[in-house]
C-alpha cells in the first residue's frame, strides 16, 4: 500500500533535483554568457588596434588636422567600430568564435 506521506516524500525529492539542475543549467548558461562576452570583447580588443595601426598610416595634412579633439574623438570612434564589428557574427572577424570555443573546451 502506498503511503501519502512516501509519495509526498518523493514528490518533494524531485522538485528539488528538478531545481537543483535548474540551478545548475542556470550556472552554466550564465557561465557561457559571461564567456562568450569576454572573447567578444577581446576580439573587439584586437580589431581595435587594427583599426589604430590603420589610421596611423594616413597622412595628416595641418591644413585639415583636427588636432587633439579629432585624436580623440578618432580613438573613441574606433573603440565603438571595434565592439559593433565583434559583436555580430555576420561582421566579425571569427576571432570570438575560435577563443570562445577553445576556452569552452578547457571548462
Amino acid at each position: 500500500m502506498i503511503n501519502q506521506i512516501d509519495i509526498s516524500n518523493t514528490m518533494f525529492n524531485l522538485q528539488g533535483k528538478k531545481l537543483e539542475e535548474l540551478t545548475n543549467t542556470n550556472k552554466t548558461n550564465k557561465m557561457d554568457d559571461q564567456l562568450k562576452k569576454a572573447a567578444q570583447d577581446f576580439e573587439a580588443v584586437l580589431v581595435n588596434q587594427f583599426l589604430e595601426i590603420l589610421n596611423s598610416t594616413v597622412e595628416k595634412s595641418e591644413e585639415f588636422s583636427g588636432g587633439k579633439g579629432e585624436e580623440m574623438f578618432r580613438s573613441m570612434l574606433n573603440q565603438e567600430i571595434s565592439k559593433n564589428i565583434s559583436s555580430t557574427p555576420q561582421t566579425s572577424f571569427g576571432f570570438a568564435k575560435q577563443i570562445y570555443e577553445q576556452m569552452k573546451e578547457k571548462m
